[in-house]
């Protein structure tokens, strides 16, 4: 292929400029759709590696039109630019020397028209080599001002791109002229499809960055439906098995607010908190298999065991989480009173199914049933098995003959008694009563016992007592002698014998209540009252119970391998003291103070605030109050005696006496017609804000001075509350429209929201503690919450039998109202958000029940019998509640089921 021109230079001093040159005469005139515009030669980018780089050069030499020498004193020098010279000089076309072009970079050309050669006694940058070569003075172009620094440009009118143009024009056969206007025309049209490229890049990716936008928002849009979805999926399923198994339950409401807060999940939340109201902890879900256990001599069933001081819980079972293959068999010991797991008891075999598995009442001991007759007795404190003690030689009886039938310690654990049946000939057996010492396993006693079921116990002096239920018989044996004597016979009401596989447990510390598992269900039953109150629920029937000797520890487990630790309380409710008998509706709305009047005159006043205690009487006011409030903490208390008067003070925990009045006749407060209806403690505890007849007024009380006439409404207000922080106020008018203020430090109160909320009249009002919340209940107690921030109102479902009073959660999440069903009080709540009820919980008997908030973030109930209890009622607590009784996350099988694709961290962080 042949090349335009060869480029001739020194490597020494003219490298960059060869490199201008080059690129400027492979892009002047050059269309950018195609190739450069010259094939230009220039060695060290054309030429490859070789071994005979002379021969290379010389071969390129050969096919190039034109000659480029870059003219300088070092080029004129250069062995190697010399040689070239001399070839284009002998070309063996005697055209070539015309088609000579020099590009000076250094030195001097001087040529001399007289000799038609090179002047060269003034010439220095072209080798005497040339010396009469040329009849005429070849074309050359002078760049010696662009040797050095960066001035090469080839913009249009450049000085430098004017030069290579000389050049290029003379290689292409053209005028200057002509490659310059082709060139500026190339130039255009390469900026016009340049601009028009940029334009078509820059529409085309806004149309991707929308596109990609949406598609974000799409797949946002998405996986907020997927993540609700979820949610409402979770949510209902927690709702469904909440009766039947309230540890699953708890996991699935505990995600469904985790993926997505929706009012399904609250209801979810709620029914799992009411589910699990007596559980401490759910130590491992079932299997969904039941135990092949049928008898005490086969399979391995779920078995518990609480100690008497309700201190330590024992227990194992064949479903075991951590034991799946039961190849490592374990006996589970957990701390109730610290909560902490202790170490587990490793052992060989798993006790014998069904039989005895006892903690002694302090918790040191355990006594499980092996094979055979055989009860091991263990330090639960060390895990060492102290001793085996052998009842009788199980091997020689049959089947349905062996296991131990009846077992009981003494209080301390020092002794044991067990029944038992013990070979008798070759083939016959007979029962027998026998006492051990625990620690040293001898044998204190051995006797013949009543055939047929024994119930033993020991009694507070240390007497053995047997039970035939069979027999209708009791004996109580004296095993301090040296032989046993029956020191009582008998005879009772001969019973029909049933065989129950129902658990059933009378605490020995508590006899008026007795814990009885059937269906799947836990429940305390009152001997007195009567009253049966369930506990909790299993998705398999229960298998073992056992309590404390006072009964209020609990632990079952399940014939598919569930065990939960229950207590006889629920732990989110506190019960208060209320020694004076204060009764519903003698206690402010806000849950702060408690009222009524004095047995010799005037009001007693009693303070609620404290979370730990009930009512506190504090005083006695000398005068009937007709209207009372206080500051968040009870500690200042302000009461009105009638025509507009006021009194503040100040109460302590440590005066019996309330005292430090002020009291004002001033003219905005005093005037038969200017009752105050209502008054509530605003911003700092220093002022007040009160509903008289021609409007709101706001009171200094360290003045006693109205400081702020409210006067916006011509038809007056009728209800009036105030936040838990006091400093929200929200007034009603007759034409049920609710006004919001905030409270301004010593500017007082700035209207900020009003809207119309009911068309059915207002019956009470309430705000949230934080002020962005109102409740209005209307006529049929219908409750319509009020979003302070932008006015917008949901109204909720109506509740057979509510009271007309709402209370908020801390957390302004709910909003709760007690009713009276006619057989019990209820509390119900709604979604503060949307109006969608969230369900019930029992308050107390049937008869009008006083809810209100507290400054701890509770609910205070006052109901009919007088019961005053503190309870959490925010979502977080709720959370934090199911967190305490079920920790663990979701299992692999129901996260794939219900959250597949979804990333979602676990709700209980550990």
């Amino acid at each position: 292929m042949e090349r335009d021109c060869f480029i001739s230079y020194s490597h020494k001093a003219d490298i960059p400029l060869a490199e201008a040159v080059e690129k400027g005469l492979c892009a002047i005139g050059r269309a950018w759709t195609r190739r450069p515009a010259l094939n230009v030669f220039r060695d060290t980018r054309s030429l490859a590696a070789s071994a005979d780089l002379p021969g290379a050069i010389l071969k390129e030499l050969e096919r190039s039109r034109y000659f480029v020498y870059i003219a300088s004193p070092e080029a004129a020098a250069s062995r190697w630019v010399r040689e070239e010279l001399r070839f284009w000089r002998d070309h063996s076309d005697a055209s070539a020397r015309g088609r000579f072009l020099i590009a000076l970079s250094a030195g001097e050309i001087h040529w001399n028209d007289s000799a038609g050669d090179f002047d060269w006694d003034r010439t220095t940058a072209i080798p005497d080599d040339l010396r009469g070569t040329f009849r005429t003075e070849p074309l050359w172009v002078d760049l010696r001002s662009f040797r050095e620094g960066n001035a090469r440009s080839l913009a249009p009118g450049s000085p430098f791109r004017d030069k290579v143009v000389t050049l290029g024009a003379a290689i292409r056969g053209c005028s200057k002229d002509e490659l310059d206007s082709e060139d500026l025309r190339q130039q255009r049209r390469a900026r016009r499809l340049r601009d028009t490229a940029i334009a078509l890049l820059t529409t085309f990716a806004l149309i991707a960055s929308v596109s990609f936008v949406v598609a974000l928002l799409q797949r946002d849009k998405a996986l907020a439906r997927a993540r609700t979805s979820a949610s409402q999926a979770l949510a209902a399923r927690a709702v469904q098995i909440a009766g039947t198994d309230p540890r699953r339950a708890a996991q699935f409401a505990l995600y469904a607010e985790q993926v997505d807060p929706t009012s399904e999940s609250l209801s979810a939340l709620a029914q799992a908190v009411a589910a699990n109201a007596y559980v401490v902890r759910h130590f491992q879900g079932g299997s969904g298999t039941v135990a092949s256990y049928t008898g005490s001599g086969g399979g391995t069933p779920t078995r518990v065991a609480v100690s008497g001081d309700g201190s330590t819980l024992a227990y194992y079972t064949g479903f075991d989480a951590g034991d799946r293959l039961g190849t490592n068999p374990v006996i589970h010991l957990y701390d109730i009173r610290t909560r902490k797991t202790l170490p587990a008891l490793r052992s060989e075999a798993f006790p014998l199914g069904g039989g005895i598995f006892e903690l002694s009442a302090d918790g040191n001991l355990l006594f499980t049933e092996r094979a055979y007759n055989k009860i091991e007795v263990r330090d639960t404190r060390n895990g060492r098995v102290i001793q085996n003690i052998v009842a009788s030689d199980g091997r020689k009886l049959c089947n349905a003959c062996q296991g131990i039938k009846g077992f009981a310690m003494s209080t301390d654990g020092s002794r044991i008694a067990a029944s038992f049946n013990e070979p008798f000939g070759d083939e016959d057996q007979k029962m027998r009563l026998a006492v051990w010492d625990s620690m040293t396993g001898k044998e204190l006693s051995r006797t013949d016992a009543d055939p047929g079921p024994i119930t033993l116990s020991f009694g507070d002096a240390g007497e053995l007592r047997a039970y035939a239920p069979e027999a209708g018989l009791s004996r109580s044996f004296d095993f301090t002698a040296s032989a046993w004597s029956a020191a009582r016979a008998e005879r009772r009401t001969k019973t029909k014998s049933t065989t129950s596989t129902t658990p059933s447990v009378t605490p020995p510390d508590n006899r008026r209540i007795r814990i009885d598992a059937a269906n799947g269900s836990v429940a305390v039953y009152d001997t007195q009252n009567h009253k049966q109150r369930t506990l909790s629920s299993f998705d398999f029937n229960v298998q073992s119970l056992s309590t404390s000797g006072d009964g209020h520890w609990v632990a079952a487990g399940s014939n598919d391998g569930a065990i939960s630790l229950l207590q006889n309380t629920d732990p989110a409710v506190r019960h208060l003291s209320n020694d004076d008998k204060l009764k519903p509706g003698q206690i402010s709305n806000d849950g702060r103070i408690g009222f009524r009047k004095g047995s010799k005159g005037g009001t007693d006043v009693w303070r609620l605030t404290d979370p730990q205690s009930g009512a506190r009487r504090i005083g006695n006011l000398v005068h009937p109050a007709e209207v009372i409030a206080s500051n968040s903490d009870g500690t200042r208390i302000v009461s009105s005696m009638g025509a507009g008067t006021l009194e503040a003070w100040d109460s302590h925990e440590d005066k019996n006496v309330i005292g430090g009045s002020l009291m004002t006749h001033g003219p905005y407060l005093y005037g038969n017609d200017e009752a105050l209806r209502d008054m509530e403690v605003v911003g700092d505890g220093q002022h007040v804000v009160g509903m008289w007849n021609e409007g709101l007024k706001v009171v200094d009380l360290r003045t006693m001075k109205v400081s702020q006439v409210v006067d916006e409404e011509e038809t007056g207000f009728d209800e009036l509350a105030v936040s838990g922080d006091g400093r929200t106020v929200v007034a009603t008018d007759p034409l049920e429209t609710a006004t919001v203020w905030r409270w301004n430090g010593d500017s007082g109160l700035r209207r900020v929201q009003k809207a119309k909320v009911t068309d059915e009249g207002v019956a009470d009002l309430s705000v949230s503690d934080d002020g962005s919340k109102v409740a209005v209940v209307d006529g049929d107690s219908r409750i319509s919450v009020l979003d302070t921030s932008d006015g917008s109102v949901v109204t909720a479902s109506v509740a057979q039998g509510a009271n007309s009073h709402a209370v908020f959660s801390s957390d302004s999440r709910l909003v709760m109202q007690s009713s009276d069903t006619g057989t019990e009080s209820r509390l119900h709540f709604w979604d503060t958000s949307t109006g969608d009820s969230l369900g019930s919980w029992p308050l107390g008997p049937r008869g009008f029940a006083q809810i209100s908030g507290t400054p701890s973030g509770g609910l205070l109930a006052l109901t009919s019998d007088g019961a005053l209890t503190r309870r959490s009622m925010s979502v977080e607590q709720w959370r934090s509640r199911l967190c305490s009784v079920v920790p663990d996350p979701l299992p692999k099988a129901d996260y794939d089921r219900y959250l597949s694709g979804i990333d979602v961290a676990a709700p209980c962080r550990r």
